[in-house]
């Protein structure tokens, strides 16, 4: 019997443990498509009150191409992404990093003072050669926690996201450095709050999120 756990959190999502999933220069991930998959967890959405709104989506013992719509399993194929992460528009492990902060993206962000509700920031893996990048970045400024590739098709000059980071204490010493070029990140405005870490961008591309030692 599978079980049924609600979700009451602010427009962010639950990150299961991911296998290693394809980016460039890196393994591929193996999407099984023998025995089918059974169902393990199911989430859902829930209000203040909580009560259920909405199904979020559903683990399984496996990543399941028998099971689950092949329009997801491409998805994150195509994304370079395991299930989870696509599932959650999340980056929850990286090839060439032993630790990883997980991230994800919601629905909300502002634009150029504008809050824009109902656009959402992709946050896609990251280029392998900006993980060394950024690896050399945070040489004498700390621990590298993330980096991830953030995108959207609404133009803007300043955008305020909110990235769900579980686990994250407010006060902890963490920065977002934007790649401006090849050789040159920018640090960015950055406020951490618990389990959250807002940061403003001018453009899309990578971000670096360093914690300072």
């Amino acid at each position: 019997m599978k079980k049924v756990i609600a979700l009451a959190l602010a427009g962010a999502m639950i990150f299961s443990t991911p296998v290693m999933a394809k980016e460039v220069g890196a393994p591929v991930v193996g999407y099984d498509e023998a025995a089918p998959a059974e169902v393990v967890d199911s989430w859902y959405w829930v209000d203040e009150n909580g009560k259920i709104v909405e199904h979020a989506f559903d683990t399984y013992t496996k990543d399941p191409t028998s099971v689950l719509p092949s329009q997801m399993v491409n998805g994150a194929i195509v994304k370079d992404k395991t299930i989870s992460e696509y599932a959650g528009n999340a980056v929850t492990d990286i090839w060439a990093m032993d630790e990883v902060q997980a991230l994800a993206i919601g629905q909300g962000a502002v634009l150029d003072g504008v809050e824009a509700s109902g656009l959402t920031f992709e946050l896609l893996k990251p280029d392998l050669k900006r993980v060394y990048a950024a690896k050399e970045l945070a040489q004498g400024k700390g621990a590298l926690l993330n980096v991830v590739n953030v995108h959207t098709h609404a133009g803007y000059s300043t955008a305020k996201v909110t990235f769900y980071a579980p686990g994250v204490k407010a006060g902890q010493a963490i920065t977002v450095y934007q790649r401006v070029t090849d050789d040159e990140w920018t640090a960015c405005p950055t406020v951490v709050a618990d389990d959250e870490i807002t940061v403003d961008i001018t453009a899309n591309g990578h971000l670096a999120f360093i914690e300072a030692k």
